[in-house]
């Protein structure tokens, strides 16, 4: 009954259903550096006879009825603004498109000017970033070669952007250690957003990131401006978009990447307030019930996502979380006389990991050119490796038991402020508390028990704080030249190691067609807590031997593990 039942949910999601052949294209047009809404803007949608378009009204909201589903192109523009123009956006049959529109005010020099509509795909949402930068956009993961709907293998195409293997999504960033980049989901740093994840690593073979909630987002491959910190390769800049606020929608989908449930709306159309929400099931696991995969080792992995806006006088207040939880299982002994297609000869190993990112927010309009923004966030990352040697007979028996865990809490805020067309800034801070927990656990043949090889542990009572304060400066002469200079500092009280970032950009189009950009930016990073922490265990740095025997089905194997303190 249980096949069943899931061959009839693919069958039900496979089939071609009438629908409607027309959407809607909703969206809000706001000033890119202050974030104010632009009421009166001309919004057009391209391409279609006769010519269709709407203008915002006073709270910088349009809305476009009766679309052609497919791919559609719309322009917005707005007296003193660069128009923006939105080419292939998919419409389909089930869902509305809500759309973030951000206009970049003209720098105006002299009695006329002439504007013209281009779309640079090097032209960021963050206007302090002038090099080694560039947006994309959710339908891009579904376009590139390889994503999977991933943004870490989209970004993959990028030029100075190279992969560490087919089976997982660590980039390299112009021959940087993958470690080295940083991920930021609204604002907040986050741990590895990836499932099977390593303990130190950015990447995974499965992305939790959903991009069917993600809007626009950032991609810096260095020079990146001050208010990043703590990175040295790159930074992901992401964004959830906002659940439709008019609107009830639910989403079924099934792919590659697992089944899918979502759901969004609004909790009041008064207030305008809304959610957003997105749960995905492992589909290789519920397949497995259906077809023999060759292995035990299949993969088993769940994720959560979501996001509630709650519009306030003179603001909002927003709060997301993204979770996950994997696990893969390699069991020799379930297999009997078969040989897997993966696991090792002679072992039961066991892969877990789990991760949780959450925050709260609170931004606030202090007048149409000013606005603050204040976050408090906390993650949580834990993983392991349970290891399990096969005797003659099968049986198996304790052998190796590795756990590690990292938490974080964070306040971060910051205030930004436009002067003019010309010169804006912004200046913020941010605040980690952090703590861990390692224990590795190995079998031992005088006492026949697991016993710990590496056990340390710091609570955030205990642990260390990491303190960011930054600056950052927009200046642009005219059209064409502009520069960009930051200040990031960072001090670490675990030390007392304190660093100061300086970082600079420079942009000049000196032609329709061509840009010459210049970066300069000094980077740090803080590595994980245990390295800092595991030497004051082992104070002479000597070297420690542990020799352990273990059987497999076929003959025994001795080997020896060194481990340095340092």
């Amino acid at each position: 009954m249980k096949r069943l039942f899931i061959l009839s949910i693919i069958l039900f999601s496979s089939a071609c259903l009438w629908a409607q052949q027309v959407q809607t294209i909703r969206g809000h047009v706001i000033d890119r550096e202050s974030k104010t809404s632009l009421p009166g803007a001309n919004v057009v949608l391209l391409d279609v006879q006769p010519l269709t378009g709407t203008v915002t009204d006073n709270d910088g909201n349009f809305r476009l009825d009766k679309v052609a589903i497919g791919r559609q192109s719309i322009q917005v523009s707005y007296m003193g603004y660069k128009p923006a123009t939105f080419q292939g956006i998919i419409v389909n049959s089930v869902k509305e498109v809500v759309l973030e529109v951000e206009l970049e005010e003209n720098v105006i020099m002299g009695s006329g000017v002439v504007i013209t509509a281009q779309a640079h795909k090097d032209a960021t949402r963050n206007q302090m970033a002038v090099v080694s930068a560039r947006t994309f956009t959710v339908e891009e993961t579904e376009k590139y070669a390889g994503s999977r709907g991933d943004v870490a293998r989209m970004a993959m195409n990028y030029a100075g952007v190279s992969s560490a293997n087919d089976q997982r999504n660590d980039i390299i960033i112009r021959g940087n250690s993958p470690s080295g980049l940083l991920w930021r989901l609204e604002d907040v740093d986050i741990p590895n957003p990836n499932h099977f994840a390593e303990g130190g690593t950015t990447g995974g073979p499965v992305g939790m990131l959903n991009n069917n909630l993600l809007q626009n987002s950032d991609f810096f491959t260095g020079a990146f401006p001050a208010q990043y910190g703590n990175a040295l390769s790159g930074v992901f800049d992401l964004n959830m978009r906002n659940g439709n606020n008019q609107k009830h929608e639910q989403l079924f989908q099934v792919g590659f990447n697992g089944f899918e449930v979502g759901a969004e709306g609004p909790f009041s159309k008064k207030h305008e307030a809304s959610y957003l929400a997105n749960f995905r099931y492992s589909t290789l696991e519920l397949m497995s019930g259906i077809i023999d995969m060759g292995t035990t080792g299949i993969p088993k992995y769940k994720d959560l996502s979501f996001k509630l806006n709650f519009p306030v006088k003179k603001g909002k207040i927003t709060v997301f979380a993204l979770g996950g939880d994997s696990k893969i299982s390699m069991l020799d002994s379930k297999n009997g006389n078969k040989q897997d297609l993966y696991s090792n000869e002679g072992q039961d190993l066991v892969n877990r990991s789990r991760m949780g990112a959450t925050g709260i927010s609170y931004t606030r309009f202090m007048n149409e050119h000013t606005y603050y923004k204040i976050i408090l966030s906390g993650i949580y990352q834990e993983g392991g490796t349970t290891i399990d040697t096969l005797d003659a007979v099968g049986t198996p028996h304790p052998y190796l038991d590795h756990n590690y865990a990292d938490f974080r809490v964070s306040l971060s805020g910051f205030l930004h402020k436009k002067y003019n067309s010309h010169f804006s800034t912004r200046i913020g801070f941010l605040v980690d508390r952090m703590g861990y927990n390692l224990l590795s656990k190995i079998y031992n043949n005088e006492s026949n028990t697991l016993r710990p090889l590496l056990d340390d542990s710091k609570s955030l009572a205990n642990g260390v704080t990491l303190y960011q304060p930054y600056a950052q400066a927009t200046y642009r002469f005219n059209e064409k030249f502009s520069i960009v200079p930051g200040l990031h500092f960072s001090y670490f009280d675990l030390n007392g190691s304190a660093s100061v970032e300086p970082r600079l950009g420079i942009n000049w189009q000196f032609t329709a067609k061509q840009k010459l950009s210049f970066g300069y930016g000094l980077h740090s990073r803080t590595q994980a807590l245990s390295t800092y922490f595991l030497g004051t265990q082992i104070p002479d740095c000597s070297l420690i031997e542990t020799k352990f025997e273990f059987w497999s089905k076929n003959h025994s194997k001795s080997k020896t593990l060194t481990l340095a303190s340092k």
